[in-house]
């Protein structure tokens, strides 16, 4: 039997996928992986132009089709924005061979599995590795496959839901394959067809960064994110749960035996601060030791930020960016997304941050705009933050978009606010007021206050009626992301900008020289050192 499976997105980063995906072919050898593209989110002119999720043409669709209906079972993932591409695809399948037998998994499935339903056969609403264990083996059986764990079933007119397995524990986690990363995969080009994936089209869509996830779970409940979706399923989501440290140094050696050229590891966990100070030191040791390349950081919580523990620990072994959630400088809005951090908190945080800045790219803070709730006094709450914030940083600056199925979703239903969905793009498409001309401006530049302050009365919630400035806004946009180009490029860092040019710096050795450089040149101070092996000695680790 042929298993084909495929994600749908704005790249080929995709970690939930090639993690499922690894499992699945490790459990079904006869399984071909391939990745869809609608564009590349990481193209320089792609975000210079706001030019966001691409959508695929008729005979894109068609080719695609094409290829998945030589399986058995066809399996798709992808995330909201992508979901009406993944209908069309469904559809031409259909069109193809009705008796396609079609699972749909990833995020889009597990929050809205209403919708998927209606063009899948079965959606995974849960974790994807043991449910669909269950289910193949049920299927190539011949038996009742409709009554496996973790997934709805559409049959007739009738919808068949079933509960989600229990969560995967953290020793079941040790025995998982690492993810999917240059093993045999395919890419879809558009009028180009398939090909089998290199070591080019990483490069291409990700730079020289191998990106992954550790951990799985966050403590928080912020009502615009999928996660609370997740914790509606299960509670226990919102604990952390990880592989040893050894487990992801042996993935991470192994990514790099197969593209010597990585030059940075991208950690995509939703709270990596929060694992605990015993297991990061176990890590740090080991990463130093046999990886010693620098490493990123995302999901970082503001609450978890402390200089007394965890961030110097991580600096040493080499931390040089992070990104850190804000969201809002308005106490009611955060109240609203259900934020646990107050505002002194989040200052508290930057400045720690900024405390390390010598070994650092620039830190980015992400912000939400566009929120049809705010007031005045909250929008401007927001830039009043940012104006005040410790420099060097830059921001993720994201117009509010609503997923379905998430608290936010049902909060605005009620309140009979409406809220552009997901699939509107949320990184381009921006209002160009004034409070948006300014939240790319004070990246680049801190005006002086008087400036500051004539132009903040200027400053209004997206929904009143106000003068738009569309040739500031890209001025301030494009200088913006200019500066956050230089920020990486001053440390070598190629994780956020793709394409050949930070290959060529390897190949040439200027990269490991550079990195070797700030090192020598930005020794860490004897405090850090101090501290941390106050720390390692002591007989109760930091929270």
């Amino acid at each position: 039997m042929q298993i084909r499976l495929v994600c749908v997105e704005d790249g080929i980063e995709n970690y939930g996928f090639r993690k499922v995906s690894s499992f699945i072919k490790s459990i079904h050898p006869q399984t071909k992986i391939a990745y869809i593209p609608t564009g590349n989110l990481r193209s320089i002119l792609k975000v210079l132009t706001e030019k966001g999720a691409g959508d695929l043409m008729d005979k894109d669709i068609l080719a695609v089709a094409q290829f998945l209906v030589e399986g058995d079972l066809i399996g798709f993932s992808s995330m909201t924005q992508y979901s009406k591409t993944v209908h069309q695809i469904i559809a031409k399948i259909r069109h193809i061979n009705p008796k396609s037998f079609i699972v749909w998994g990833g995020i889009h499935a597990i929050v809205n599995p209403e919708d998927a339903i209606k063009h899948a056969d079965a959606v995974c609403t849960g974790e994807g590795e043991f449910s669909f264990k269950n289910f193949l083996e049920l299927f190539k059986s011949g038996k009742d496959y409709t009554i496996a764990s973790g997934f709805w079933f559409r049959k007739g007119n009738n919808i068949i839901k079933n509960k989600n397995l229990p969560l995967m524990k953290p020793e079941a986690m040790d025995n998982l394959p690492p993810l999917t990363y240059q093993d045999g995969e395919y890419i879809y080009y558009r009028d180009k067809g398939f090909k089998s994936i290199n070591s080019k089209d990483f490069i291409n869509f990700g730079g020289l960064m191998y990106g992954t996830i550790w951990s799985i779970g966050c403590p928080l409940h912020c009502t615009f994110c999928a996660n609370t979706k997740f914790i509606e399923y299960d509670n226990a989501y919102r604990r952390l749960r990880h592989s040893a440290p050894r487990t992801i140094i042996d993935e991470i050696k192994r990514a790099i035996s197969k593209q010597p050229h990585i030059s940075t590891i991208g950690f995509f966990d939703d709270s990596f601060l929060n694992l605990p100070y015993e297991v990061l030191e176990e890590f740090c040791k080991l990463y130093k030791a046999e990886v010693n390349i620098p490493f990123m950081i995302v999901g970082v919580v503001p609450n978890y930020v402390r200089d007394d523990g965890k961030i110097p620990l991580l600096v040493d072994a080499g931390l040089n960016r992070l990104r850190m959630g804000i969201q809002s400088g308005s106490d009611n809005i955060l109240a609203f997304y259900k934020r646990p951090t107050k505002l002194h908190r989040i200052k508290e945080a930057t400045e720690v941050i900024n405390k390390y800045k010598k070994y650092m790219v620039a830190p980015a803070y992400d912000i939400i705009l566009e929120n049809p709730l705010e007031t005045p006094e909250d929008t401007r709450a927001s830039l009043d933050l940012i104006y005040n914030m410790p420099r060097p940083f830059t921001l993720n600056i994201y117009a509010l978009r609503v997923i379905p199925n998430t608290t936010m979703a049902k909060d605005l239903e009620e309140r009979g606010v409406k809220v552009p969905p997901i699939d509107k793009n949320y990184f381009v498409d921006y209002a160009r007021t004034m409070g948006n001309c300014l939240v790319f401006a004070l990246t680049v530049w801190k005006m002086p206050k008087w400036l500051y302050k004539i132009l903040r009365k200027k400053v209004y919630p997206v929904q009143t009626k106000q003068k738009h400035y569309p040739i500031l806004f890209w001025l301030c946009r494009t200088g913006h992301l200019i500066k956050r180009e230089f920020d990486h490029l001053r440390f070598m860092d190629f994780s956020y900008i793709p394409g050949n040019l930070g290959y060529y710096f390897w190949k040439l050795g200027v990269i490991r020289f550079w990195q070797r450089y700030i090192l020598k040149q930005y020794h860490l101070p004897k405090k850090i050192k101090n501290l941390k092996n106050k720390l390692s000695n002591a007989q109760e680790y930091p929270q």
